[in-house]
């Protein structure tokens, strides 16, 4: 737990322009304040939290903001998949409190973790190391983006989310690009994203996940 909680800081360094510049985001989105701080917790993910707030804030019906938020997070499914085998042994009330704390860093660390000599100890060292580590990562991200919505007139302007999202992100992807799969989903992923950058409801993102999602699923089921 120690080492799990240990581990976070370097992220949690690494997501303090990101989790601010978001919270700010989200603060100016028409969206009351509270309503937009209050997805931090429900979502638990940065590219949905901001996609389903923005959505909002343009008036989309709520069963459109909820599709679009699902779509964006089902790569935590192909995460769930992969960490399947190390987490069986977990009981089964553990495995569905672990799914809620599954975001991007904390999957990052955890397969880092457990691919490394010993497969990451015994299931309940490995359940100590994934705890530790979201419930660390949980607790800042709500600070850092409660503070952006509490800082959002008085943030510098240079402080832009089009920045500090991406390169936040290209962190915690980087060590992850291990396979023809990983790196084709990554790849098309980025190329859809940025060409379809100008569609409004900020669905430049969703298709670009989506469109991700299918390399990788399809690269991987070649390579099956």
């Amino acid at each position: 737990m120690r080492r799990g909680a240990t581990d976070s800081v370097a992220v949690i360094v690494a997501y303090i322009p990101f989790g601010l510049t978001l919270g700010a985001s989200m603060a100016a989105t028409g969206v009351s304040p509270l309503v937009a701080w209050s997805s931090s917790p429900l979502l638990f993910g940065g590219a949905g939290q901001l996609l389903a707030v923005q959505m909002l804030g343009a008036g989309a019906n709520a069963a459109v903001v909820v599709l679009a938020a699902l779509v964006v997070n089902a790569r935590f499914l192909l995460y769930s998949a992969s960490l399947a085998e190390h987490a069986a042994a977990w009981p089964r009330r553990r495995r569905w409190a672990g799914a809620y704390l599954l975001a991007d860093p904390v999957y990052a660390l955890a397969t880092a973790r457990f691919a490394g000599p010993g497969g990451g100890g015994s299931p309940r060292e490995r359940m100590a190391y994934f705890f530790a580590v979201g419930a660390t990562l949980w607790a800042a991200w709500q600070v850092l983006t409660g503070l952006g919505v509490l800082l959002a007139g008085v943030l510098p302007v240079g402080l832009r989310l089009d920045l500090a999202a991406p390169l936040t992100f290209l962190l915690l992807l980087l060590p992850m690009l291990t396979s023809r799969p990983a790196w084709g989903a990554a790849a098309v992923g980025g190329v859809v994203a940025v060409a379809a950058a100008d569609l409004p409801l900020g669905l430049g993102l969703l298709v670009g996940a989506g469109a991700g999602i299918a390399t990788g699923a399809f690269l991987g089921g070649r390579r099956a």
